[in-house]
């Protein structure tokens, strides 16, 4: 007994003289910089907790759990101690010696507090609080601010520098991601590096704005600065910098390798959607972390050789098609006019008169219909390619641009198969050559005739919001086909009157007006598209009794980025749209018409990939033999796009589709894959006889994981990823309205 106690009190004793020197430590000049340093990071962390509760808290349209109020008393209270903290050691400094206040903070220290308030930090501006979709990703984001701030401290003996340039780069992207977002409702993503050069060639047309999420970035990286500044950094010495270098290093591969299990991990739970929406790469984006993801997005979103292609077997199924004459040769002129969308394809609305006149119009006399693009509020460049070759954006990464990143070599399609027609190719840009690196891209896409900054050529030029005017634009064109008259031509331009942003634009004159709603930019927006009509209605006069033939063929490059508007007419939040219901803020109108008269027809399904076939029809021009396999992949596949795709029998997949991943037809045919998914229903289903079990021994499921999922949940729990397979009846209504594919009993089970 006495033994015991011995050892107890022995015990209390350690204990006691542990708390001595632990508090002894804190008293010692390194110690109180340590504490001081920590307190202060802490309190600038804390600080965005609380901007991002008391958002949540003053947003009237949302409601603030219980929780949440707790959480931002807390993190209040923990605010004042931290600055209880700093306060008390400031205080105290006044009262020691100069000597004895000259502490140091170890580097590792320093750079691990560094990188959690970087690997906050985007977090905070965007709105994606700490909660992610798994644990790892919260580890790795933090071990990778880490990291960044370690290279500095194992490498400079004064990493004060180094420590601030990281922080910089870590605002600098903040901000970049919180007002990119605004613009076009898509974070920053890796690709996006290369469209730097493009990023300065419109950056006159959107003007910055101060909020109080931009002066928390600049409050925080003034604090960091302070901090950092005023801190010394302990010296270490060179064995330790090299054992420190070795363990940087093992940190990089455990990252890299970590890393490329939790972005599995995701791909395969749907935490990382990446190629649906905007919505969607935001969403993506927040449950990983920003950091994270936009790492996530630079090693492992790339372009991969589809299984069992070659080279070889493209040239084979080339070869099988044979080349006819041109008995004619029209003039063509191709317009991609830019942000030229119809928003009642998506939801009637009233205005006082039709904003696109002309454009109906015409429809009487021209091929038309609503064309699915890849592109959406920006990326014009994307629907250049995907018209001017043929290829669909739907095999890319999420977030390529294919003019900055991919066309390094000669591309042939459209251009490149006319010039061999004996056509003269010529294309007109109001924009310089830096623009999506269109210099560059139409010399690969083979245009012997190239024109940038047309309006540097021309007189009498009108603009609106800063941009040419179509009307403009569209007089020129008709200059140039005069001057290339009697021989073939063909003409292609991007238009730039209708883009965004749409806050009281000069110069236009406000016709349209909405009869039961009120949308500022959405009622701009509308009066720049009826000015573009107007031109269009203009454009088609001028060629209309012309001797020689002319086809004209105008479609819009994407839909503008106005997501209130967009989601006041479909009723919901985007990210909850089915593949086919988004489909839809996918579509612009096109129009294909002749001079010289063409059959009027509506078509419901096509992509931008095969809108040229049209226009070569219409021509009357024999086809390459590209554009001949593209006429036979359409009859299976009318439409295929970078956010989904939609087969003959009039079914929508978007791109990560599981049932079409593996193929699934019948129940039967989800046995075989069982393994690999999660099973999701409510608890009465789960355990009941005739439920879950009885279906698994009729035909021998081994669900990976199974759920227990609320019965009014389960359609947004698929919807969302977080089960791939639930039991559902023929009457509920979401089978038919969401994105889900009910599989056949095939054993009247």
């Amino acid at each position: 007994m006495k033994e015991q106690q011995n050892i107890q009190t022995q015990q209390a004793k350690d204990k006691k003289g542990l708390l001595k020197k632990i508090g002894a430590w804190f008293a010692s000049p390194d110690g109180m910089q340590t504490l001081r340093f920590i307190s202060a990071i802490v309190a600038v962390i804390m600080i965005g907790v609380i901007c991002a509760l008391l958002g949540i808290y003053m947003d009237k349209d949302n409601f603030l759990p219980k929780e949440r109020n707790y959480a931002l008393i807390g993190a209040c209270a923990v605010e004042l101690a931290l600055i209880f903290i700093i306060a008390k050691f400031f205080s105290i400094k006044k009262k020691l010696k100069k000597s004895e206040t000259k502490g140091c903070i170890d580097p590792f220290t320093a750079a691990f507090m560094l990188g959690l308030n970087s690997y906050f930090l985007p977090d905070f501006v965007m709105g994606s609080y700490f909660p992610k979709s798994n644990v790892l990703y919260i580890l790795l984001g933090i071990l990778l601010c880490w990291l960044l701030y370690l290279i500095g401290a194992v490498i400079f003996p004064k990493p004060h520098a180094w420590f601030c340039g990281v922080n910089v780069i870590f605002a600098i992207y903040a901000l970049a991601q919180y007002y990119v977002t605004e613009f076009r409702g898509n974070p920053v993503q890796f690709a996006d590096l290369a469209n730097i050069k493009s990023v300065s060639e419109i950056n006159g047309m959107y003007s910055l704005f101060l909020d109080s999420k931009v002066m928390f970035v600049l409050c925080d990286l003034i604090l960091i600065f302070a901090v950092t500044v005023t801190t010394k950094v302990r010296k270490i010495k060179i064995r330790s910098r090299i054992i420190s270098g070795v363990a940087v290093i093992a940190g990089c591969f455990l990252f890299v390798y970590g890393g490329r299990f939790a972005y599995d991990l995701g791909i395969k739970n749907r935490y990382i959607r990446l190629n649906f929406s905007g919505a969607e790469n935001a969403d993506t984006y927040r449950c990983v972390g920003y950091d994270l993801m936009f790492c996530f997005d630079g090693m492992f979103n790339r372009v991969t050789k589809p299984d069992g292609y070659s080279t070889q077997k493209a040239e084979d199924i080339i070869t099988q098609y044979e080349v006819q004459k041109a008995d004619k040769k029209p003039a063509i002129i191709a317009i991609m006019n830019e942000s030229f969308a119809d928003f009642e394809h998506i939801a009637q609305f009233k205005t006082n008169k039709d904003y696109l006149p002309n454009y109906h119009k015409l429809q009487e006399e021209s091929i038309s219909g609503y064309v699915s693009v890849s592109a959406y509020g920006g990326y014009s460049c994307n629907s250049e390619y995907e018209f001017l070759t043929g290829n669909t954006l739907g095999f890319l990464p999420s977030g390529s641009a294919v003019f900055t990143q991919y066309l390094n070599d000669k591309q042939n399609g459209l251009v490149s198969w006319l010039n061999e027609l004996g056509y003269t190719t010529q294309a007109i840009s109001p924009c310089s050559e830096g623009l999506w690196d269109i210099g560059n891209a139409y010399e690969q896409l083979q245009f012997k005739d190239r024109i940038y900054n047309c309006q540097d050529r021309m007189s009498d030029i009108q603009y609106f919001n800063g941009n040419i005017t179509d009307e403009t634009i569209f007089r020129y064109i008709e200059e140039q086909y005069e001057r290339h008259a009697g021989s073939p031509y063909f003409v292609w331009t991007a238009t730039m009157q209708n883009h965004a942003p749409y806050d009281h634009p000069e110069g236009v004159i406000h016709e349209i007006t909405f009869e039961d709603y009120n949308n500022p930019a959405a009622q701009e927006y509308l009066n720049l598209i009826y000015q573009s009509d107007k031109a269009l209605g203009e454009l088609i006069d001028y060629f209309r009794n012309k001797d020689e033939e002319v086809i004209i063929v105008m479609f819009g490059d994407h839909y503008p980025h106005i997501i209130d508007f967009t989601e006041y007419l479909y009723g919901k939040d985007v990210a909850l749209l089915s593949t086919e219901d988004y489909s839809r803020l996918r579509q612009t109108p096109f129009l294909i018409w002749s001079n010289k008269g063409v059959e009027a027809e509506k078509i419901d399904d096509i992509s931008l990939n095969y809108l040229s076939n049209e226009v070569m029809e219409a021509a009357g021009l024999p086809k390459s033999r590209y554009q001949q396999e593209l006429d036979k992949i359409r009859c299976d596949i009318p439409i295929i796009s970078s956010y989904g795709y939609k087969t003959a029998d009039g079914e929508w997949y978007s791109i990560n589709d599981v049932a079409d991943k593996y193929n699934l037809k019948t129940t039967s045919d989800l046995a075989a894959v069982a393994g690999d998914l999660t099973f999701g229903g409510n608890p009465d289903y789960i355990e009941r006889a005739d439920g879950l079990p009885g279906m698994s021994a009729a035909y021998g499921f081994q669900f990976k994981e199974i759920k227990d999922i609320d019965i009014g949940l389960k359609y947004q729990a698929l919807r969302n990823g977080d089960i791939d397979v639930t039991n559902g009846y023929t009457t509920d209504a979401q089978i038919s309205q969401d994105d889900v594919r009910a599989l056949k009993d095939d054993k009247s089970y």
